[in-house]
């Protein structure tokens, strides 16, 4: 067993407008970094460097004592160390990026060699202490990095796609100074939607998965239609449909909110991606433009080992 291990995690962009809860991409403009080590003494420490709460609060803490009782089957002794690069309450996964990063690392400490499914499961429970229940498509893009789709109800059922090599992710970051952002923007949303919301939506999902896996630029069209997740979380958003608009004019293939926001992205093609964030910088006050490209290589590949 290795006596210390560090994992990096990137940031992620969540329900891509027309796939909500269904499907994340890796962002490669932010990172998290987790360090775990072995410790003589039973239980779990943890150090945040960065404006989170360090200790049981962290949900480093709360993935890998997941992880440590389900999968490993017995206390362990463990120093956390987590390294926050990706903004806080943004929207870009950065509590997913932290848990992903987390429970990769203390994997490979404890030399598990854990599935897949288990990973997800533990780095879900430590989403859930930021969200308020477990999701899974923001920490599956981190683990794995690339496009994932995967079942909402059933993360084991997943899809990782490569993303086509013209593609960038335009982001107009904004943190969000409150704890709770992410269960008060579930909280906003309809409980149920009409038959023909709901097979609107279904038919961009699914032309925008086409386009995702065939590189077909129309298609990434649809994840501009975040149907009514986009219309309740958008009148918390200051200025949006303006964002869009300018976005949109400027060449962007599609533009919506990245997760529960306040953070919002713009597919476009590397020809156009600058255009873009101009183009909406000029108009989204209070945000930094930020041009991506989708990370191919999550916690699961970024980990080091050392005696």
């Amino acid at each position: 067993m290795a006596g210390r291990v560090s994992a990096r995690a990137p940031a992620s962009v969540a329900n891509l407008g027309c796939l909500f809860d269904a499907a994340a991409m890796a962002i490669d403009a932010f990172y998290d970094e987790v360090v775990v080590e072995e410790r003589g003494s039973g239980g779990i420490e943890v150090e945040a460097l960065g404006p989170v709460p360090s200790g049981k609060l962290n949900v480093a803490y709360a993935a890998v004592a997941h992880f440590a009782r389900k999968v490993y089957g017995r206390e362990v002794g463990l120093k956390i160390t987590v390294k926050k690069g990706v903004p806080v309450g943004s929207g870009l996964g950065s509590s997913g990026a932290t848990a992903a990063a987390a429970v990769a690392a203390a994997n490979e400490l404890l030399g598990i060699g854990a599935q897949l499914a288990d990973l997800l499961e533990a780095a879900g429970a430590g989403e859930a202490l930021a969200a308020g229940s477990p999701h899974y498509d923001n920490v599956a893009a981190s683990l794995l990095g690339g496009i994932v789709l995967l079942d909402p109800l059933n993360p084991r059922v997943n899809i990782v796609l490569e993303p086509p090599s013209w593609l960038r992710v335009v982001l107009l970051v904004r943190e969000s100074p409150g704890t709770a952002k992410t269960r008060f923007m579930r909280e906003v949303l309809p409980e149920a939607v009409s038959l023909k919301e709901a097979s609107r939506w279904a038919f961009s999902a699914a032309a925008f998965a086409v386009g995702l896996a065939r590189g077909v630029k129309a298609c990434l069209s649809f994840a501009s239609e975040g149907g009514p997740v986009e219309k309740a979380r958008a009148r918390y958003i200051p200025g949006y449909w303006e964002c869009k608009a300018a976005a949109l004019r400027a060449g962007a293939l599609a533009f919506n909110i990245s997760g529960a926001g306040p953070s919002l992205f713009a597919l476009a093609d590397e020809e156009t991606a600058e255009s873009v964030a101009q183009a909406v910088a000029k108009i989204a006050a209070g945000y930094k433009p930020v041009v991506a490209r989708v990370a191919v290589a999550g916690a699961l590949r970024s980990i080091e080992s050392k005696k």
